[in-house]
């Protein structure tokens, strides 16, 4: 049994290798097509295909090199949208430090209306002034801070 199926597994390869022909309006079949048909001759099909590998082993690593660029593309990008974010983020931290600077700047004024013309009114007047400076100095650093951090990540884009 086991060498009946291997003697047919043998021959039925055999018509596999049969030779090709070539009739007219290029056309390709396995029967000779009149008299005067010739075999194709494909002895150098095997190095059309390793020419062929070897085309496609090239492209690949176009295509390797050509993702690869891609990739550090889209990386460079994402990357500098996320400092386009962080800029923003910072600008309106920026403009809250502003604000809120502002806001206390005038709750303090509006207070030193009460000030007496005396002495202690006075004392009051210079304590306020004290506290607006201090204000001032305090928004003033961290608006130069938030600047210094903005122009550094602004130094980062590509």
């Amino acid at each position: 049994m086991k060498y009946s199926i291997l003697f047919l597994v043998c021959f039925t390869t055999l018509p596999a290798m049969a030779g090709v022909y070539r009739c007219a309006g290029d056309v390709y079949q396995s029967d000779p097509c009149d008299d005067s048909s010739q075999p194709v001759d494909l002895s150098n099909v095997g190095s059309v295909v390793a020419n062929d590998n070897a085309l496609y082993t090239s492209d690949a690593t176009l295509r390797s090199a050509a993702s690869t660029d891609k990739k550090a593309e889209i990386s460079t990008y994402i990357r500098n949208r996320q400092i386009d974010r962080e800029i923003s983020k910072l600008k309106t931290r920026r403009k809250k430090v502003l604000v809120n600077r502002d806001q206390r700047m005038v709750n303090l004024r509006n207070r030193g209306r009460y000030a007496n013309n005396n002495l202690a009114g006075a004392t009051w007047q210079q304590s306020l002034a004290q506290e607006m400076s201090a204000i001032t100095q305090q928004a003033d650093t961290e608006v130069s801070t938030i600047d210094r951090q903005i122009t550094r990540l602004r130094s980062e884009i590509k």
